[in-house]
């Protein structure tokens, strides 16, 4: 037999009542205010919100405690950086790409990223059992991210690397097609603007290795990483057309991106994640969020 009292509260200078009873669940003595769920459910605060989330997911497949996690303004990512990413030496971390992945998708829609790179997006897309469309300028970055891409079919999954300038990427994927768009583009002259070795500095001061630059991603005139930076954002906004016109309706981008110094022109700072919402939001996409990644 379950005895139940009632107990005065107080609350925005109004007198109220609670019930008092034993938790179904765990037996332990509790109260709540009546017809509230609790007092329906005859549960104490900590079983109640151990109770499953059965609230619609219509963006992607994350309970809202794990949605709330990964909403921070600012994130790390801590990761190990693959042999094949050393060769592209400007990716972002995979847990990264999981991340945003799962964020904004569920398994099986189709994620697409216009400057593949030697892969990272895919290789995160293919795992959780997202399809995957990469498009790659070099030749030798896309034969490379291929390599990790081939058990897709075997997953049940479509994952296709297409060699070509990300301006095209209309000719090659449908209207409509892509679910979740994540990428990281070039920047501009970027790798040619900084000093032979990020740590000449300390060279003559300690037995600290020098780490070679990244190369540049080719010698091609239509890599956006050889262009001047006023004709590399106008091929940036470019892509976010093309972008706009593969991705389904109410559906996200994320670009990763980072600011830099260009010394070498006498510029101290670029302020490129500026520049690239404003090439989004010319092509008729809308800023949603900023995240700092740490």
């Amino acid at each position: 037999m379950q005895q139940e009292s009632e107990i005065p509260s107080e609350g925005n200078g109004l007198r109220g009542k609670r019930q008092r009873f034993a938790c179904s669940s765990c037996g332990l003595d509790t109260d709540a205010p009546p017809s509230t769920q609790r007092a329906e459910r005859r549960v104490c605060r900590e079983c109640f919100g151990k109770g499953e989330d059965r609230r619609p997911r219509q963006l992607n497949e994350l309970t809202g405690g794990e949605w709330a996690r990964a909403s921070k303004s600012v994130q790390s990512y801590p990761d190990t950086r693959l042999e094949k990413q050393r060769v592209h030496g400007a990716c972002f971390p995979k847990s990264l790409a999981f991340q945003q992945i799962e964020i904004f998708t569920k398994s099986g829609e189709t994620v697409l990223d216009p400057f593949l790179g030697v892969g990272t997006t895919l290789d995160a897309a293919m795992e959780l059992g997202r399809n995957g469309i990469g498009i790659e300028l070099n030749p030798e970055f896309a034969d490379i991210a291929r390599k990790d891409l081939k058990y897709a079919e075997q997953l049940g999954l479509s994952h296709e690397v297409i060699v070509d300038d990300a301006r095209n990427l209309t000719k090659h994927v449908k209207q409509e097609s892509v679910d979740f768009i994540l990428t990281s583009p070039p920047y501009s002259t970027l790798l040619k603007s900084v000093k032979g070795n990020f740590a000449y500095k300390w060279r003559e001061h300690s037995t600290l290795n020098p780490i070679s630059n990244p190369r540049p991603y080719s010698s091609k005139t239509e890599d956006l990483g050889n262009m001047p930076y006023d004709s590399f954002l106008e091929a940036i906004e470019d892509v976010m057309k093309a972008s706009l016109i593969v991705l389904r309706r109410d559906c996200y981008a994320v670009w990763v991106v980072k600011d830099y110094r260009d010394l070498k022109n006498k510029i101290p700072y670029v302020n490129f994640h500026g520049d690239v919402i404003s090439a989004a939001s010319s092509a008729g996409f809308t800023l949603w969020d900023i995240r700092i990644y740490d």
